[in-house]
This record gives structure tokens, C-alpha cells and sequence, in this order.
């Protein structure tokens, strides 16, 4: 088995200021700036010391950061901060690349203790260089990186130009080109004026209904109507061009709105031209489900994980379709690769995954700052 070196550099001491989060996820503003740091080994926020090695999940947006992490009792936190004087989203990478090193240490430390250390793998994410735990999986033409959510081909060309571009829809789950939207209201009420704003992550085809949502409420107000306009134009004119996976949007809204067939012929046209896809395969199998199709979805997801054999949004839909057809040999191998063990317990003090090929915890729907 390959092992590649998984010894990462520390980086610089960071220090910055910030201000913790309200629960609703906005900035106690009138709050004194607290003081914290990053050495490459410990988050210090204030008078709280968290080691990378406990954070479990870690999302940046625009300067704000929420993590969940274990605390010294073996309970799982989270704690949300906006940070200033430091790019947010930079001090989420250090952080992603000094945790994901820690959890490969750990883990080769326990293979070889148990005898198993020639099956230890791992690989660097090309986009975000965290380090990525594939032990006891296939070495497969694309690896997935749960950092920082990207399907990347390595060692080998024939992916997606512009692949790291891509990635899940928060709207429909599907592979697709996600763009940032802004979704913004203002309203005036006689004494009573204010506005709501917040950002989504979404293919251009799911965000167009939003837009003339926001567009025809805004109209009475006049003020949130140049913002609706805009996002308008980026939906209608964002689909994908000048690339093999052109027709990928034409796709996924045929598969959505229920004509399988054709879905599945696009699919089949841009894979012709990709050697391998996860996701457009992933695409394949959701659109299978859609018609209750269990047995071809669960090859077609088989068959991306042969193109990427960590591809974590692949592994819960095929558990699925083998709890439903039975297939309890293959069910049980496939939780023995990912390492899940079908355990619900809380995750262990040093917050060591048993497998970091499968998913740590992610923030859940309470952890997440304003919705």
C-alpha cells in the first residue's frame, strides 16, 4: 500500500481578536474584543485552550467561524466567534490541516499497534492540503476531501475542468456548480423599517424560484429590488459553459422534476467524455431512487466510489440500498471500510475517528449560526 507523508508545517503563531457569537448567530457587537491564537496545535480563545486534535468540525463565512469540538468532560460543544485582523476562512484551512494531520498520526499509531500499519494510506486534499485518511480503502482515480468539500482527480487527468468549482447543491443535494446568492428583503412599515439578509450555496437552477420571490417582494419597497435583479441575471446566466459537463444543470433539472430518462441520457453524454465523475454518477443513482430503481442505484454508487473510494455523500445512500435489498455481507463490509461500527455513542475524548475516512461530526441545524 502507498503511504504518503502526512507530517504537515507548522505554521506561523496567529493572533487575532474577535467576539463570540449569539446563539442566533449574530455578533454580540457591543462586546469587548477578546484575544486569541493559533500555533499549529492549539486554538486559544480567551481564557479557552481548545487542541486541534478535539475539534471535530470547523465552518467559515464571511469572517465568523463555528466549531464543534470535545470538551475536557468527553462532551461534544460548539462555539461560534467572528474573527478580525485574520482571514477567517484562512485560519479554518491552518486549522483543517493541523486537526486532519493529528487524526492520520493517531490512527497510523493505532494500525501499527495493531499490527495493521501496512494498510495505513494517506493523501493531501489538492485544494485545502489537509490530510486525508483512505487506509484500508482502493486507491481510486479521485479522492473527496471532507475539509473543504471538493471532488478532486488526482495523478491522473480526465476530471471535470475546473472540478474543485463543483460541488453539492444545499437545495437539491445534487452535484452540480453551486455559486454563492444573496437572498435579500427590506421592508418599511409606516414607524417600522428593516431588512433581512443572508447568503446560500446553490445551483443556479435552484435558486432561480428565490430570485422572483425576492424580486416581486421587494417591488413594493423599491430598495431590495437592484439586489433581486442581480441575483436574477447570475441564476439565469450561471449555467455551465465551455465545458464537458455543459449539459450537467440541463441534467440534474430534468431529474428533478421527475423525467428520468432524459436526466440519465445527459448524464450518460457527459461521462462519455469524463473517465471518471463520482458525483455525476452520484447524480445517477439519486435520480434511480427517484423511481424506486434500489438495485441499478446501488451499482451506479458502487460505481463511483470505484472513481472515488472516500466519496462520504455516496456511502450513506449505498448503506441504504443494501439495508433494503438485503445485502447484509456487502453492508457489513462497506461499514468495515468506512469504519463505522453502526455506534451512535458520543465520540471518544481525544476525538479520534475510528476511520477518518468516514465523515467526523459535522455541525448539525442547532450548531449553525443565522439561518
Amino acid at each position: 500500500m502507498i503511504n504518503r507523508d502526512i507530517d504537515t508545517p507548522t505554521p506561523e503563531p496567529q493572533r487575532f481578536k474577535f467576539r463570540w457569537l449569539k446563539e442566533d448567530g449574530s455578533e454580540a457587537a457591543f462586546s469587548r474584543k477578546k484575544k486569541g491564537s493559533f500555533d499549529g496545535e492549539t486554538l486559544v480563545l480567551d481564557d479557552i485552550s481548545v487542541p486541534a486534535s478535539q475539534i471535530l468540525a470547523v465552518e467559515a463565512y464571511e469572517g465568523r467561524l463555528v466549531m464543534s469540538f470535545v470538551s475536557p468532560d468527553g462532551t461534544v460543544d460548539s462555539a461560534g466567534f467572528r474573527a478580525y485582523k485574520i482571514s477567517a476562512t484562512e485560519l479554518k484551512l491552518d486549522v483543517d490541516v493541523a486537526r486532519s494531520g493529528m487524526w492520520a498520526e493517531m490512527t497510523r499509531e493505532k494500525m501499527t499497534a495493531a499490527g495493521r500499519g501496512a494498510w495505513f494510506r494517506t493523501i493531501r486534499c489538492p485544494q485545502c492540503r489537509a490530510t486525508l485518511d483512505l487506509s484500508e480503502m482502493e486507491d481510486t482515480p479521485q479522492v473527496y476531501c471532507h475539509f473543504c468539500e471538493t471532488l478532486s482527480t488526482v495523478e491522473q487527468s480526465g476530471g471535470i475542468l475546473d472540478e474543485h468549482d463543483f460541488g453539492l447543491c444545499e437545495e437539491c443535494g445534487m452535484f452540480s456548480r453551486p455559486r454563492k446568492f444573496t437572498i435579500f428583503y427590506f421592508y418599511f412599515l409606516l414607524v417600522v423599517w428593516g431588512w433581512h439578509s443572508s447568503v446560500t450555496n446553490r445551483c443556479p437552477a435552484c435558486m432561480r424560484g428565490n430570485a422572483w420571490k425576492m424580486l416581486f417582494g421587494n417591488l413594493p419597497f423599491v430598495l431590495g429590488v437592484p439586489t433581486a435583479v442581480v441575483q436574477l441575471f447570475r441564476c439565469y446566466g450561471g449555467k455551465i459553459t465551455g465545458s464537458v459537463a455543459a449539459g450537467l444543470d440541463d441534467a440534474n433539472l430534468k431529474a428533478r422534476k421527475g423525467d428520468v430518462l432524459a436526466a440519465l441520457q445527459s448524464y450518460g453524454r457527459i461521462l462519455e467524455q469524463v473517465p471518471w465523475s463520482a458525483g455525476i454518477k452520484y447524480n445517477v443513482a439519486l435520480a434511480l431512487l427517484q423511481q424506486n430503481e434500489i438495485e441499478r442505484a446501488a451499482e451506479s454508487l458502487r460505481l463511483a466510489l470505484k472513481d472515488c473510494a472516500n466519496y462520504a455523500p455516496a456511502y450513506p445512500l449505498l448503506v441504504g440500498c443494501y439495508d433494503e435489498l438485503g445485502e447484509q455481507d456487502q453492508l457489513t463490509e462497506l461499514r468495515r471500510v468506512w469504519g463505522d461500527d453502526g455506534d451512535e455513542e458520543e465520540p471518544s475524548v481525544e476525538g479520534e475517528p475510528e476511520n477518518s475516512g468516514a465523515v467526523p461530526g459535522s455541525l448539525d441545524d442547532d450548531d449553525a449560526w443565522g439561518r
